[in-house]
């Protein structure tokens, strides 16, 4: 589940256009697989990003999103192994 998680991190940068550089604590990541496909191709793999920041008044704000990741190769420990199916 690591390689999904880390996969996971450059994709929330890519997709929300964060600057490089931008970091995750991992109390901010859910990694959860669906159990009845555990580690078989075709797997589903949900990470669920936390983030709190603060708008321009300086209230607190909490954005969560979710990406869903099929298990598409064998190995499971490349990126290549997953691809990202969804992104809310």
């Amino acid at each position: 589940m690591e390689t999904v998680r880390e996969l996971a991190k450059k994709d929330l940068i890519t997709q929300l256009q964060l600057p490089e550089g931008t970091t995750f604590n991992d109390e901010e990541i859910q990694v959860s697989e669906k159990a009845s496909d555990l580690e078989k191709i075709d797997a589903t793999y949900t990470v669920i990003f936390t983030i709190n920041s603060q708008d321009a008044a300086g209230n607190p704000v909490t954005q969560k999103h979710t990406l869903t990741y099929a298990k598409i190769g064998e190995g499971g420990l490349n990126p290549d192994d997953y691809e990202l199916t969804a992104f809310d």
